[in-house]
């Protein structure tokens, strides 16, 4: 029988110390894959905050992910150890940056369809009347329409001159004026709720006259389909109408009686 000297037994004691070491890391290279996992899982339902401030895996791994320690033996890798942490921190930073991308793409894809939609929403508007620019911005948002998306429509509508304010107030004026028969204090009301400034509404109006003739065609029509009433009731309802046309009080007075008085 041949016994074993102490070199041998020497010999064989490495080979057990690797065994050991080589089980550590595989159990060390199972949790930094789990990890991974439990992160990509997380990121994926939009939990994007649980792991900030993360460094490495052998640092907070243990509060964030594993709920167990990773240990920094021989078999892991320290912080700052450059050699075994790339495949970890990899991963983190490929998963913020495909989110980041992923976002991004939904965001201008949004941007893309509201787009396409607003366009369409203005032309048919712009085809059946004119408009103010803030008054087919108003009406598009409403829609629910990115703002973004309708205010660089809005942009383009106006350089190619679909949308130009003062166009707009010009021919809204001649045409309320002539259908409705509004006074000028009316007509900077009604384009001020269009969006229409204040100076570009006064040079609009500038362009009209005959106040006291306008108010006393408004008030004739009147007298006349008021002829079986009383006088009394006859000058209240001409008044009345021409109050609410915003003709100035002195005028409204001067032309009912006036025609009251042909009538």
């Amino acid at each position: 029988m041949t016994s074993k000297s102490p070199d041998d037994e020497s010999a064989v004691a490495p080979s057990r110390s690797a065994g050991v070491g080589d089980t550590e890391q595989a159990e060390t290279l199972t949790q930094l894959r789990e990890a991974i996992s439990v992160i990509d899982q997380r990121h994926a339902e939009g939990e994007s905050d649980f792991i900030a401030g993360l460094s490495g895996p052998g640092e907070g791994v243990e509060d964030a992910v594993l709920g167990e320690s990773v240990e920094e033996s021989a078999g892991g890798w320290t912080e700052g150890d450059a050699g075994s942490a790339p495949d970890f921190a990899e991963a983190l930073s490929f998963a913020d940056g495909e989110a980041d991308a992923v976002e991004s793409a939904e965001d201008g894809a949004d941007f893309d369809a509201d787009y396409a939609k607003a366009k369409k929403t203005a032309m048919n508007m712009l085809a059946m009347r004119d408009h103010s620019r803030e008054e087919l911005r108003r009406k598009l948002v409403k829609r629910d329409l990115m703002p973004e998306a309708v205010d660089e429509l809005i942009v383009k509508l106006e350089k190619s001159r679909l949308l130009n304010d003062e166009e707009f107030a010009h021919r809204f004026v001649r045409a309320q004026r002539e259908n409705r028969k509004l006074s000028r204090s009316v007509l900077k009301r009604e384009l001020s709720k269009k969006g229409i400034s204040a100076e570009l509404a006064a040079e609009a109006v500038a362009e009209v006259d005959g106040e006291e003739e306008l108010a006393r065609e408004v008030a004739a029509k009147k007298a006349a389909s008021t002829r079986r009433l009383d006088h009394e009731v006859r000058e209240r309802r001409i008044l009345g109408m021409l109050a609410r046309r915003g003709f100035p009080s002195d005028i409204c007075i001067r032309v009912t009686r006036e025609v009251l008085a042909e009538d």
